[in-house]
């Protein structure tokens, strides 16, 4: 087929169930456009016809940016066919298999439009029924184009028939219906809204919210179970739309696309001030754990160190005490040596006194300086000279104690150096260097142990701490979970009650909720699931348009 009428047909580039579309361009015009064309052995099918020539008599009525333009309409050769604008775009299904990681602000700019779309076609009583990405164009610049008005629905008070569309007649797209569309009730423009939520979960989350066999099946999945919108990569704002537009109930969700157009505007002001804080993403769970670990971990250490500073302290001064004491015991010993001149009896002495294993060092000096007697090999007969790593503590009992800090390995010593008197004048000093290594030795032990306890205190008391919450607030997710099912319709689910605590009564108070719903409901609107529902076969391929009768299968 190379000519239609006065248009020439240049390639095809599309397909669809009912029709073929073709690059065409008209000489009369100078105008390149598109051609939809009836497939010939759907042509003697009155209703496929009817389908046909609606989308013309529904589509003349648009003109609007975000839905494809319906130029003629013509029949060449027993085959109908539609002109409409050509536009340079790929569709939205095909689109969305080429993208990852999809901005959110692209998303909701998509559906915005959409919704737009929407909006116009619904001020002029126009219901599309059989929105999904297959039906939607996408521009290169971003601009969505809604397409496909075969199936739409069309209200009009002066309006004796719609089309030839049989009450009792299913059309659309399975996966894309409302639960109302599928039940066979006349679709509004909320049942758009509906397939329109479908075609956002998709692009958030890259599935379809419900999957099914059959019609039967679907209409069940759809009234038994919750959509799943568990992902951490989208904001709960954009959960709350996605939820209300896929609410089992027509009368929960948005009433019109113009307050959905008002909710996205909303939604997009919100994303552009949210600060996507880590404290916002945490649990909390995690969260109290943390703040309980931090918490005790800061008294522990604080505990910690202010046992071991004042542990310290009375270890320096049982240390010192015990210098002191042996300095005292050893001016006893050789004041009257010192005093007579008599080496032999220093000497002796200082060997008694150095037996003892935490003795370093002992020297004994005259008033001038000289070391008389000591412990060491050599410096018997030289002036003492203090140590240059000294660091001074202070006076204790009457000798003045310092610190040694070996620079390498070994042990701190306490120095102590008292002056030894005779009737009140100094004939000479003691000068002892006492090892640290007992009161460290007891210093690194206890710290050990008490720090072994605190590690375990803070890991056990934070573990205690997240257990109880992790019970609190799976309790808290079931009930959550339970009211964002009543949100989306679910008024049948109940909540086990095995307790008579807060979480008994919350759980109960939930029931009892959940019944009068279910009652108000069941009185207002009967259940869809009591409509007759076809046991038909659902297409593999979820974008194709299938007509269903109550009774019957797909056609």
């Amino acid at each position: 087929m190379q000519q239609l009428g006065r248009y020439e047909l240049k390639e095809k580039i599309g397909e669809g169930a009912m029709s073929e579309v073709y690059k065409a361009y008209d000489p009369a015009l100078q105008r390149t456009l598109a051609i939809k064309v009836l497939k010939p052995e759907l042509a003697q099918d009155k209703e496929r016809l009817s389908y046909f020539l609606n989308e013309v008599t529904i589509s003349g009525k648009l003109s609007h940016p975000n839905i494809v333009q319906i130029f003629d309409v013509g029949e060449v050769d027993d085959a109908p066919f539609i002109v409409m604008e050509l536009v340079d775009a790929q569709s939205l299904d095909e689109w969305m298999r080429h993208q990852s990681d999809l901005p959110l602000e692209t998303m909701i700019d998509i559906v915005e439009q959409l919704a737009a779309a929407l909006e116009y076609a619904h001020a002029k009583g126009i219901v599309h029924r059989d929105l999904k990405p297959s039906n939607v164009l996408i521009e290169s610049s971003g601009r969505v184009r809604l397409m496909d008005f075969g199936v739409a629905y069309l209200h009009e008070p002066t309006q004796e028939s719609d089309h030839g569309h049989d009450e009792e007649t299913i059309v659309g797209t399975p996966y894309y219906m409302s639960p109302e569309q599928l039940a066979g009730k006349t679709p509004d423009q909320r049942s758009d809204l509906y397939s329109l939520g479908v075609v956002m979960y998709q692009l958030v989350f890259g599935n379809l919210p419900f999957e099914a066999s059959t019609i039967r099946d679907l209409v069940a999945l759809i009234q038994a179970s919750d959509v799943n919108l568990s992902t951490s990569r989208c904001p709960h704002a954009v959960k709350k739309v996605i939820r209300r537009l896929l609410h089992k109930k027509a009368s929960f969700r948005y009433s019109n696309a113009t307050e959905l157009r008002q909710q996205l505007s909303a939604l997009e002001l919100e994303l552009s001030h949210s600060s996507n804080r880590w404290s916002e993403r945490i649990t909390a769970t995690w969260l109290y754990t943390a703040v309980v670990a931090g918490v005790f971990s800061i008294v522990l250490l604080g505990f910690l160190m202010f046992t071991l500073n004042d542990l310290s302290k009375n270890l320096s001064g049982v240390l010192s005490d015990y210098g002191s004491m042996l300095v005292q015991q050893t001016k006893d010993q050789v004041d009257e040596a010192l005093l007579l001149g008599d080496d032999l009896a220093l000497n002796a002495m200082t060997e008694q006194v150095a037996k003892n294993d935490q003795i370093e060092y002992l020297y004994i000096t005259d008033h001038s300086g000289v070391v008389k007697a000591t412990t060491a090999s050599t410096g018997v007969g030289a002036t003492y000279q203090t140590p240059p790593a000294l660091e001074p503590l202070g006076l204790h009992q009457g000798s003045r104690v310092g610190q040694i800090t070996p620079a390498g390995e070994g042990d701190r010593i306490y120095h102590f150096n008292s002056p030894i008197t005779f009737n009140g004048k100094q004939i000479g000093s003691v000068i002892i260097g006492l090892s640290a290594h007992s009161i460290d030795d007891v210093w690194w032990r206890t710290t050990t142990v008490l720090g072994l306890f605190i590690v375990f205190a803070c890991l056990s008391i934070p573990a205690l701490v997240y257990v109880i919450c992790r019970f609190f607030t799976n309790e808290f997710k079931q009930l959550g979970k339970a009211l964002q099912g009543l949100y989306v319709g679910n008024y049948f689910t109940r909540l086990p009650v095995s307790k008579i605590d807060e979480v008994g009564y919350a759980k109960r108070q939930f029931n009892e909720l959940a019944e009068q719903m279910e009652a108000f409901i069941k009185e207002s609107d009967p259940d869809i699931e009591r409509t007759q529902l076809s046991d038909s076969t659902i297409e593999t391929n979820e974008n194709q348009t299938v007509v269903i009768r109550k009774t019957e299968d797909v056609t």
